[in-house]
C-alpha cells in the first residue's frame, strides 16, 4: 500500500486488483489454461502475468493452485511443441509464443528457488522458448508473423513489442539461451523501433513511416526503455506525444486504432512507459487512466466491455480475459515498476 500511494494510486486500486484476480480464478479451464479458441497459450500467459505482478506464486495461499496449473499448462505445451501454442502453425504464433514466454520467464524468476516437482521442466522450456524468439528475429531487428526471420512485409511494431517484453523478462530472470545473446537481440530491436518513430511522436506500424498509429506510441517507447534506450530522441518524442494527447481514458466509448480515449492495448503500454519516465509525464498519465479503470470494474470483479484494441482474432471468452488482464496489469503498474528518475529507465 505504501508503494501504491507513493506512486499516485489509492487503496481502491489494490481492492480492484484482488477482485479481478478472484474473477480470473473462476474463469480458469480444467486443464489450467484461460480463454477459448486458438489462443489459450497467450491468454494463459497474460493471466499469469496479472497474478505474478501481484507476487502470487505456486505457493500462495489463495491463488497458488491457479498459478501452478497455469504454469504447468504452458510448460507442457512447450515440451510438446516447437513453440508455446496449441496451434504451432498459426500465422499469429508470434503473439501466442511471445506472451506465453514472457509469463514463463517471470514465473522462472519467482520459482527457480522453489522446489516444485510438477514444474521441473520450467527452466528447460524457458530456454527453448527464448531460443525460438532469438532465432525468429529479423535482420532489421523486428519480429514478423509466422516467426519468419527474413525481411518481409509482415514485420511490425506490435509483434515486436511483445517479443521485446519476453526477452527483457528473460534477461531480468537470468535466463541463459543457447542461440545467441539477449542483450544483442535487444540492441537490434532498439534499432528497429527507432525507425518507426514519426516527427510528431507517433510510431508507425511498420518501419519507415508506414501506417503511423496512436495506439503504438506506448509500444515504441516501452520497447526503447526496455532495451536501455529510454533517453533516445525517439522515446522522448513518444513521451511528449503521450503527455500532450492522452488527457483521459473513457470506458466504453469509441474504438479503432486511432482512438486514444479507450484503447486498452494502447493504454497498457503507455501506462508503463509513463511510469518508467516519471515526473510530469507520469503525473499527467496517472490522472488520465486511474479512476477511469476503477470505474470500469463491475461488482463481480470483471471489467465491463471496452475497446481492447488488436483483438480481432479473439473469441468472446478470450476477449473478456484479454480485457480483464490489460486493465488489471495497468492497475498493478504502481508496484510492478519504480517511478522513473527522468532518464526513462525501467526499474523493475
Amino acid at each position: 500500500m505504501k508503494r501504491i500511494t507513493e506512486n499516485g494510486g489509492t487503496p481502491q486500486c489494490e481492492e480492484a486488483v484482488v477482485k479481478s484476480l478472484r474473477w480470473l480464478k473462476k474463469q480458469q479451464n480444467g486443464n489450467g489454461s484461460w480463454g477459448d479458441g486458438q489462443f489459450k497459450a497467450s491468454m494463459t500467459g497474460i493471466t499469469l502475468l496479472a497474478y505474478l505482478a501481484h507476487c502470487e506464486t505456486p505457493l500462495s495461499e489463495e491463488f497458488g493452485e491457479n498459478v501452478l496449473k497455469g504454469i504447468s499448462f504452458l510448460v507442457d505445451l512447450g515440451m510438446k511443441n516447437p513453440v508455446i501454442s496449441e496451434q504451432p502453425g498459426l500465422k499469429e504464433i508470434c503473439y501466442d509464443h511471445a506472451v506465453a514466454t514472457y509469463a514463463l520467464c517471470e514465473a522462472y524468476t519467482f520459482c527457480k528457488q522453489m522446489d516444485i516437482p510438477s514444474i521441473s521442466n520450467l527452466e528447460r522450456v524457458v530456454v527453448k522458448a527464448v531460443d525460438r524468439i532469438l532465432d525468429a528475429q529479423c535482420p532489421n531487428g523486428g519480429w514478423a508473423y509466422s516467426y519468419n526471420n527474413r525481411i518481409n512485409p509482415n514485420i511490425d511494431l506490435s509483434v515486436t513489442g511483445w517479443n521485446v517484453q519476453a526477452l527483457k523478462a528473460a534477461e531480468h530472470g537470468g535466463v541463459k539461451p543457447t542461440k545467441g545473446e539477449i542483450r544483442t537481440a535487444l540492441r537490434k530491436a532498439a534499432m528497429y523501433c527507432r525507425k518507426n518513430v514519426m516527427p510528431d511522436g507517433k510510431f508507425s506500424y511498420k518501419e519507415n513511416g508506414e501506417s503511423p498509429r496512436s495506439s503504438l506510441v506506448g509500444v515504441g517507447v516501452l520497447s526503447l526503455q526496455m532495451t536501455g534506450n529510454g533517453s533516445d530522441s525517439a522515446a522522448r518524442k513518444g513521451l511528449d506525444w503521450i503527455k500532450n494527447n492522452v488527457k483521459t481514458l473513457e470506458w466504453g466509448k469509441g474504438s479503432g486504432t486511432e482512438n486514444v480515449k479507450s484503447n486498452l492495448y494502447m493504454h497498457y503500454y503507455c501506462v508503463q512507459a509513463a511510469m518508467n519516465r516519471g515526473g510530469d509525464v507520469w503525473t499527467s498519465y496517472n490522472r488520465a487512466f486511474r479512476d477511469a479503470v476503477l470505474g470500469g470494474q463491475k461488482p463481480d470483479g470483471s471489467f465491463s466491455n471496452n475497446d481492447t484494441g488488436y483483438a480481432e482474432c479473439l473469441s468472446g471468452k478470450s476477449k473478456n480475459i484479454y480485457r480483464q488482464c490489460l486493465a488489471t496489469l495497468m492497475l498493478e503498474t504502481y508496484y510492478r515498476f519504480l517511478p522513473g528518475t527522468g532518464e526513462g529507465t525501467k526499474n523493475s
